[in-house]
C-alpha cells in the first residue's frame, strides 16, 4: 500500500472537531437526498402556498404535493401523462418549463462540489493532527504534516510549513524556521478561490479518483428521491413517465454533479485521445487541428449560440409588446382568482425560457411548429389549428405569407456566423503562437459550426414536446431542423470569414495593403 493510500485512508476516518468525520459514501448519499429535497421543498412551497389561497380548493393536500412532483420531475426532462378519466385515454404533456430546470440544476453542481470539499477544523485539545490544511489549536503535541500552524504550548511540532511556536523553555512568540518551500502544501485554483471567498481556512479537494465514487453515491441519493417522487404523483390523473424518470434524472444529475465535481477538484485537465496520439498519428491530426483548436471551436460555437439566443428574445419581446393587449385579454379570460391569476403568471413566466429558444429557431428559417401540421417560420405560416387559450401564444404573428420585413431576422444567425468566425481567426493570428495555415483555421470554423448546431439542436429539443393528442401532438421547434439550419449558417458565414480575417492579419496582406494606398505617380 503506498503511502499517498494510507495517508488518504487517514484522513476519511479521522475524527473532526466535533466527532468523527463521516464516511464519503454516507456524505454522498445523503448529500444528493439533500439537493433533490431542497428543490423538491421550493416547489412545493410555492404550489402549497397557491392551494392554500386558493378560493375553490378541489383536493386535499395530496392534490398539490402530486403537482409539486410532477413538476419537479419535469425539470429533469421527464414527460408528463395525464389520464383522460371518461374513456382511461393518456394525454402527453411533454413540454419542460425551461425555467424550473435552474434550480435542481444549481443545488445538483453546489453538491456535486461540495462532495470533493473537505473542511478543515479548528479546534482545541491535545493531539490534533491534519495531514494537509490549515489548523489552529492551543495544547500540547499539537503536529500539522503540511500547512499553517499556530499553537501556544510545549513540545508544540511543525513538521512542514511556516508556523508559530513556543520554544521547549515556554518563550513567547518564537519564530520556526522554514523547512520546506514556498510551494509545499499548496491547493489547486479552486481550492485557493474557494479559501478567499470564506472567512474559514481553504477547504481540502479531493482526487478527480475519489471524487467518481463520491458523485455516484451522490447521484443514488438524488434518484432515491426522485423515485419516492415518482411513486406518489402515480397516485394522481396526472403522472410522470416511469421510463424517463429512470432514465434522465440519473443522468442530468450525474452530468451536472460531475461538472460540479470537476470544478471542485481545481478543474484538473480532461483526458484528450489526441493529445496522447504519436507518431504519424499525431502529425496527421495536428496537420488540421491545431493545439488548442478543440477549446477554441467550442468558445467560438458558445459565442454564436449565445448570440443566437438573444436575437430570439428580442423577437418574442417585440413580438409580445405588439400583442399586449391580446396577451392580457387571454389572461384575464383563462382565471378569475386572484391565485389562479398568480399560478397562470408564474407558468407563463417559467414558459418564458422556451419562448426564446422558439423566437431563436425562427430568426434560423425553419421555425416551429404549433400542432395540426402547421408550421410558423419567415417564409410561410401554413395550416393554423385551434390553439389554447394562453397569453404567451398570442405573441405568435398573424397568419398567412410574411412580407420582405419578416426576412430581416436573417441578421441575427448573419451576425452570429460572423462573431463565430472572427474568434477563431483571433485565435489563428493570435500573438504568442504559431499562426495557423489555412486548412487548420477552416477545419476549426467547421467543428465551431457543428458544435453551434449541436447546442441549436440541444436547445431546440429541450424546448419543445407535445402538450396532447392530434392538433396539439407537435409543438415547438423541431432539433434537426434547428441544429442544422445553425450549422450551416455558422459554416456557410463563418468560414469565409475566419479564412479572410487570417489573410487579412497577414504580413503580406498589409504590404499589399500599404501598396494599395501608396499615391501612383
Amino acid at each position: 500500500m503506498s503511502q499517498q493510500t494510507i495517508e488518504r485512508d487517514r484522513a476519511h476516518h479521522r475524527p473532526g472537531p466535533d466527532g468523527p468525520r463521516m464516511s464519503p459514501m454516507l456524505a454522498g448519499l445523503l448529500g444528493g437526498m439533500l439537493a433533490a429535497a431542497l428543490g423538491l421543498g421550493a416547489l412545493v412551497l410555492v404550489v402549497i402556498t397557491l392551494w392554500i389561497t386558493s378560493p375553490y380548493p378541489d383536493d386535499g393536500p395530496a392534490g398539490p404535493l402530486r403537482v409539486a412532483a410532477d413538476l419537479w420531475l419535469a425539470a429533469h426532462g421527464a414527460g408528463l401523462v395525464r389520464t383522460d378519466g371518461a374513456g382511461g385515454t393518456t394525454v402527453p404533456v411533454g413540454i419542460t418549463p425551461l425555467l424550473l430546470v435552474v434550480l435542481p440544476v444549481w443545488l445538483l453542481h453546489r453538491a456535486g462540489e461540495q462532495s470533493v470539499a473537505h473542511d478543515t477544523g479548528t479546534g482545541t485539545g491535545t493531539g490534533t493532527e491534519a495531514d494537509t490544511g490549515t489548523e489552529a489549536g492551543t495544547g500540547t503535541g499539537t503536529e500539522a504534516d503540511t500547512g499553517t500552524e499556530a499553537g501556544t504550548g510545549t513540545g508544540t511540532e511543525a513538521d512542514t510549513g511556516t508556523g508559530t511556536a513556543d520554544a521547549d523553555a515556554g518563550l513567547p512568540h518564537s519564530r520556526a524556521p522554514r523547512t520546506a518551500p514556498r510551494t509545499a502544501g499548496r491547493l489547486p485554483r479552486g481550492a485557493r478561490r474557494a479559501g478567499r471567498a470564506g472567512d474559514g481556512p481553504p477547504p481540502l479537494r479531493a482526487d478527480p479518483t475519489d471524487a467518481v465514487g463520491r458523485v455516484a453515491w451522490l447521484v443514488t441519493g438524488y434518484t432515491l428521491v426522485a423515485l419516492a417522487a415518482l411513486l406518489h404523483s402515480l397516485t394522481g390523473p396526472l403522472s410522470a413517465e416511469i421510463p424517463d424518470v429512470l432514465v434522465r434524472v440519473p443522468l442530468v444529475a450525474a452530468l451536472v454533479a460531475g461538472a460540479g465535481a470537476w470544478k471542485g477538484c481545481g478543474r484538473p485537465p480532461l483526458p484528450n485521445p489526441l493529445r496522447a496520439s504519436s507518431g504519424p498519428a499525431e502529425r496527421a491530426t495536428h496537420a488540421f487541428l491545431p493545439r488548442g483548436g478543440v477549446r477554441v471551436a467550442l468558445r467560438a460555437a458558445a459565442a454564436a449560440t449565445g448570440t443566437v439566443v438573444a436575437g430570439g428574445a428580442l423577437l418574442f419581446c417585440l413580438a409580445l409588446v405588439r400583442s399586449a393587449p391580446e396577451a392580457a385579454q387571454s389572461f384575464s379570460r383563462l382565471t378569475g382568482p386572484l391565485p389562479g391569476r398568480i399560478a397562470v403568471l408564474l407558468l407563463a413566466v417559467c414558459l418564458v425560457p422556451n419562448a426564446v429558444v422558439w423566437g431563436a429557431c425562427y430568426a434560423l428559417g425553419p421555425g416551429f411548429a404549433v400542432g395540426g401540421g402547421g408550421t410558423v417560420s419567415p417564409a410561410a405560416w401554413t395550416g393554423r389549428p385551434d390553439l389554447p387559450l394562453f397569453p404567451l401564444l398570442e405573441a405568435l404573428p398573424e397568419p398567412g405569407v410574411p412580407g420582405p420585413a419578416a426576412w430581416a431576422v436573417a441578421v441575427v444567425p448573419v451576425a452570429a456566423a460572423v462573431l463565430l468566425g472572427m474568434t477563431v481567426a483571433g485565435a489563428a493570428t493570435g500573438r504568442g503562437a504559431a499562426r495557423w495555415r489555412w486548412r487548420q483555421t477552416a477545419a476549426v470554423t467547421v467543428l465551431a459550426a457543428l458544435a453551434s448546431g449541436a447546442g441549436a439542436a440541444l436547445l431546440a429539443g429541450a424546448a419543445s414536446g407535445p402538450m396532447g393528442l392530434h392538433a396539439l401532438a407537435d409543438f415547438g421547434p423541431r432539433w434537426w431542423a434547428a441544429g442544422g439550419a445553425a450549422a450551416a449558417w455558422a459554416a456557410g458565414g463563418g468560414l469565409p470569414v475566419a479564412l479572410f480575417l487570417r489573410w487579412w492579419r497577414t504580413p503580406e496582406a498589409r504590404v499589399i495593403g500599404r501598396r494599395a494606398r501608396r499615391p501612383h505617380r
